[in-house]
């Protein structure tokens, strides 16, 4: 974000270009105060805000768009004067699948291919809501059998590019420790067993939640404990030693192989998956959390049902693009939650419709 005189600066040009509107023979003032107010918005940015902005909310409007076009979703909208249609209308005047339609609605190397087709896989379908992580628009758009982790892992620069992304994702966002009380919440109460886990960071890339979390709290000597593939694993293990942080390589579609620790994490893990295989995730996280002792947190954007800000709904469009996944609602959280045999006790979030903390226990 830029310094205060400066957006001081553009308030009074606004102020003054706002003026000149109300008066006959304005000349150029409309757009004069178009382009200072755009100026004023980029200038209030965060570099991070910036980055959401250019890399995801505005590289999906036109996939958004094409899409929409493809389904005479906008020819629907402006039947009746324009009168308000809910989802459930519109899903049955366009004849797409309502899951599908809700996010288009709301959504103004690797992922390229297949956003720019992505209104053509949708076509090809009839608007049906894409589900399978080995048959969708990734696939569509590569020519290609594999899923995209399989497919990345065959082209190992973008594989690396990944992890780095993941390791550089937090930087210049609000922690999850900004909004959570994980003194309060998993720290009080842990074992005293000498071998107690305290948290064990699931498909957690290089470690930097739990290097985070050592940073905040080096009181707390309890053990930490990172989850994810062999290669990313191996690249991070000997700096997070260091920290007093265990690495092991593990498969979260296999079962969770550390019994009983305080609480089990998943950051931006679920938002990959559609829900056949979350639920095959925490099918087999499940049975190692102690009931009334473990905790389950899932740190993921939660999408509220209206107003979703166009970072959230355009990263939303891109996942579905890319895994045929997506972001998901709180109502969508707590139908995944129930069906694993969880009861969600709170979501805590910093702001609506960016990532938040769902905590939940064993139902």
């Amino acid at each position: 974000m830029n310094s205060t005189s400066n957006i001081h600066n553009l308030l009074q040009e606004i102020a003054f270009k706002g003026a000149i509107l109300e008066k006959p023979n304005n000349g150029d003032a409309r757009r004069e105060l178009l382009a200072a107010a755009r100026s004023l918005c980029y200038k209030l940015e965060t570099p991070i805000e910036s980055l959401l902005r250019i890399c995801w909310a505005e590289a999906q409007t036109h996939p958004a768009i094409r899409t929409g076009i493809e389904m005479n979703l906008f020819e629907k909208l402006v039947e009746d004067d324009g009168a308000a249609k809910s989802n459930s209308q519109l899903a049955a005047m366009t004849g797409a699948d309502p899951v599908l339609l809700n996010w288009t609605l709301i959504s103004n190397d690797a992922a390229g291919p297949p956003l720019r087709q992505l209104h053509k896989y949708l076509a090809s379908t009839g608007f049906k809501n894409p589900t399978n992580p080995t048959d969708g628009p990734f696939q569509y758009g590569h020519n290609t059998p594999l899923h995209t982790f399989e497919w990345m892992k065959e082209h190992p620069l973008i594989y690396q590019q990944f992890g780095n992304f993941m390791a550089g994702y937090t930087q210049g966002r609000p922690s999850w420790l900004d909004f959570f009380p994980a003194e309060d919440r998993i720290v009080k109460g842990l074992s005293e067993k000498e071998e107690a886990v305290l948290l064990v960071d699931v498909g957690g890339g290089m470690g930097q939640d739990l290097e985070e979390f050592r940073r905040r709290m080096p009181s707390v000597k309890a053990e930490l404990v990172l989850q994810d593939q062999e290669e990313f694993v191996e690249r991070a293990k000997a700096g997070l030693a260091e920290k007093g942080i265990r690495a092991m390589a593990y498969d979260f579609f296999t079962p969770q192989p550390i019994k009983g620790a305080r609480a089990y994490y998943l950051h931006s893990v679920l938002h990959n998956w559609p829900d056949s295989k979350c639920k095959d995730i925490l099918s087999n996280l499940k049975p190692a959390l102690a009931k009334g002792y473990s905790k389950l947190l899932i740190n993921e954007v939660v999408i509220p049902n209206k107003g979703a800000p166009a970072v959230s709904t355009g990263l939303d469009l891109l996942l579905m693009a890319v895994s045929s996944s997506g972001h998901r609602t709180e109502k969508n959280w707590q139908e995944l939650l129930d069906w694993a045999g969880f009861r969600l006790v709170k979501v805590w979030a910093f702001e609506a419709g960016m990532e938040g903390l769902i905590e939940a226990e064993v139902a």
